[in-house]
């Protein structure tokens, strides 16, 4: 009988014991966080390669992915496009585990993210130095002449054609790239999808959001940041921050302010 009573005992320990073992393993697993980083403006995945590690040297996953307006892909897929890549590689974090996922892109890719979650609830948004505001006044007119170019071109049902369009990055540099004229206007139009002012409005409610902006910043994109700060909807749940950065470099130096955020928002 006592043997009997023994066992019975040892076997609630053990049980109690799984049990606790269980519920630690699930709050591991509950806490997993996937993070997909998207680099800016004609560039590549190896410019937030240090971010991304980074993340992943604090326990994250990371999807460090190449955009569709990269050097090599020269905007090859307009916004349906983009954000089917996003979910892609949400999917590939899930795969790996991940239960709660955090957007980070550095310029367009910030501009990019911002769309996407006009589009897509994600537990974090951390956009670092968002540029690319086709609605501007300055870029509006700068794009004027391929806009019209490539409406034209729609129209006469040519969208899926290319040539040169007129493209503007960071630093004055511009050049022309060829590109279809729809995913020109996807990108270029200033009432189109990555019109930038229209999809701060947009943002889903409830969005975590973090806006790391660069004490370096140009002027106007520092206009931009007080514009948006400005119109952001109260249903965001938003935090700005400044880096003592310039704009390409930024990434670098907004490694322990996104840390520190996630780790905050997303506990």
């Amino acid at each position: 009988m006592r043997g009997l009573i023994a066992r019975g005992v040892l076997a609630c320990l053990c049980c109690l014991g799984m049990s606790g073992w269980a519920s630690a393993e699930l709050k591991i697993a509950e806490s997993k966080i996937g993070i997909v980083v998207m680099h800016g403006k004609w560039g590549n995945p190896s410019q937030l390669s240090g971010f991304a590690g980074s993340m992943e040297a604090s326990g994250y996953l990371a999807a460090n992915i190449e955009m569709p307006w990269s050097g090599r892909r020269s905007y090859d897929t307009g916004t349906d496009g983009l954000v089917g890549e996003i979910d892609a590689a949400i999917r590939t974090l899930k795969d790996k585990g991940a239960t709660k996922i955090v957007l980070v892109g550095h310029s367009l890719g910030a501009a990019g993210g911002l769309h996407y979650v006009t589009r897509r609830p994600v537990d974090g948004y951390i956009a670092i130095a968002p540029g690319h505001s086709p609605e501007g006044t300055r870029l509006a007119a700068m794009f004027a002449a391929s806009v019209a170019k490539a409406r034209d071109m729609v129209a006469k049902g040519e969208g899926g054609e290319k040539t040169l369009f007129d493209d503007f990055n960071t630093g004055n540099r511009t050049k022309q790239i060829n590109m279809a004229a729809r995913v020109y206007l996807d990108f270029f139009d200033p009432n189109g999808p990555m019109s930038f002012m229209d999809n701060v409005g947009k943002i889903l409610p409830g969005t975590n959001m973090l806006w790391v902006a660069p004490t370096g910043e140009d002027a106007g994109l520092k206009g931009l940041t007080n514009r948006a700060a400005a119109a952001m909807p109260s249903t965001v749940k938003f935090k700005k921050v400044e880096v003592d950065a310039e704009h390409m470099n930024a990434p670098g130096k907004s490694v322990e302010v996104a840390l520190d955020w996630i780790r905050e928002t997303l506990k």
